[in-house]
């Protein structure tokens, strides 16, 4: 079993991050409880469900389907097509790609039964290149993976006659695939031609998981027809693939609209910290909103250590500067929580204990933020950061994609999909949030577990 936070390259992090009282005291505990949802794969029905559409147009692909533009969101706790919006959105997409085109999937994790099924009918049966980068800790001896294990074995099938660059394959990182450490924590997935469409793009904070869909809210944000952003996505994953630690890890394509930013956060130009410079830009007053104050939406799995304090610090200055902040979460430290209770940043806690075995198992899984109001000078502004990364020391040493998209429209819906996870915690939580807290943690004490095993573990 998988100690609680990726041992083998985080154990001197959280060792610092504890000490200084940074990371919820629980999270020093044993762990233990996680293996059967770690290691379950799509119930049959689930399965069942993601299966492609008839295509009634007879075209050479099982199905006959485009991914919008801009984002899409699931929610665990709706209809079965919003808890699995986003997987049968890369499911069909999969099911889309023609003849002899490219797939490229960077996941930390791939445990997907529905997932994997496609990917081996697309190369099998269509001759495509899958190709797909993950870490080793969700794929070895002490944590089974059936999913990846098939998907390799799928993927030989007819593989060395294949030109190089054609060849399909499954690749695992001990660390930072582009990096000396951290974790390969990036998600993205390339696709060369979706139906008629070239170069299309997905990333966000969803890894190719039934758990994605069925226990965490996340994100995926879709850009099509972007021909030097896409080669870039594929030097970044052909980076990966090598395992190699690179010299210039912090690589970045802007259009002047959409910034798309990959970690590690290293080399030239890697200096100060990202998330901070971006809040420094704000100013709480003077915004072009009504009543004049600037509006800050925030829904983010993870803040702590040093790096979530100081995030954290900035955040309860511009609350107390005038700023409406309003932050969904699942995992922040204590005295993260502290400094921003100390300025009363509206919280909600999405991480909920359904099974009552002191862990929770349903939790916020995105790592966004949206901006409107007075931003670097503009009044005006909207402007929304997503990705992969959370707030935490390791993320600026791993393997991360980040998206800052100056669109009102994309703003728009990412402001009104934090307010709206912001307000509705499911009832079956519970209607007071510091109760629920003190009672998974009084029972996680009781059990000897860590409540946060599974956040850490599919983070």
């Amino acid at each position: 079993m998988r100690t609680s936070l990726i041992s083998a390259v985080l154990t001197s992090t959280l060792v610092a991050t504890l000490a200084a009282g940074a990371l919820p005291i629980a999270a020093a505990e044993p762990v233990t409880g996680v293996t059967a949802a770690r290691t379950s794969t799509a119930a049959p029905a689930q399965a069942q469900a993601d299966k492609p559409k008839k295509n009634k147009n007879k075209t050479k692909t099982p199905d006959n389907y485009v991914p919008r533009n801009g984002p899409q969101f699931n929610n665990p706790y709706g209809k079965e097509a919003d808890v699995r919006r986003l997987i049968r959105q890369v499911n069909r997409t999969i099911d889309s790609v023609p003849k002899k085109q490219k797939i490229r999937i960077a996941s930390w994790n791939v445990r997907s039964a529905s997932i994997v099924t496609a990917l081996i009918r697309a190369h099998q049966e269509r001759k495509i290149s899958v190709q797909v980068v993950m870490d080793r800790h969700n794929m070895n001896p002490n944590n089974p993976n059936f999913d990846v294990r098939r998907l390799k074995a799928g993927l030989k099938k007819g593989n060395k006659k294949r030109d190089k660059d054609m060849r399909s394959w499954v690749r695992l990182c001990v660390s930072s695939c582009r990096g000396n450490w951290g974790i390969p924590h990036t998600k993205f997935y390339l696709f060369s031609q979706v139906q008629n469409v070239p170069n299309v793009i997905m990333y966000g904070s969803y890894n190719a998981t039934e758990l994605g869909a069925t226990i965490q809210w996340n994100d995926l944000y879709t850009m099509k027809r972007e021909t030097d952003r896409y080669i870039t996505f594929e030097n970044i994953f052909d980076q990966m693939a090598k395992r190699k630690t690179v010299k210039q890890g912090l690589v970045s394509y802007d259009d002047g609209v959409s910034q798309t930013v990959w970690y590690p956060f290293r080399g030239k130009g890697a200096k100060s910290d990202p998330v901070m410079d971006t809040l420094n830009a704000v100013a709480c007053t003077g915004a072009a909103t009504p009543g004049g104050h600037t509006r800050i939406r925030i829904a983010q799995t993870a803040m702590y250590g040093d790096r979530g304090i100081a995030i954290a610090h900035k955040l309860a200055f511009l609350k107390r500067a005038g700023c409406s902040i309003k932050i969904a979460y699942a995992m922040f430290g204590n005295e993260v929580l502290k400094v921003l209770r100390d300025a009363n940043v509206p919280l909600t806690h999405l991480a909920y204990d359904s099974n009552e075995d002191g862990i929770y198992d349903r939790y916020l899984h995105m790592k966004s933020m949206a901006i409107v109001g007075n931003y670097a000078g503009n009044p005006g502004a909207r402007i929304t950061w997503n990705g992969s990364a959370n707030w935490t020391p390791v993320a600026l040493n791993s393997d991360e994609v980040l998206g800052r998209i100056n669109k009102p429209g994309v703003t728009a819906k990412y402001m009104k999909w934090i307010d709206y996870i912001f307000a509705h915690r499911p009832a079956a939580w519970g209607p007071d949030e510091k109760n629920t807290h003190a009672t998974v943690m009084g029972r996680a004490a009781a059990l000897g577990v860590d409540p946060y095993a599974l956040i850490k573990e599919e983070n």
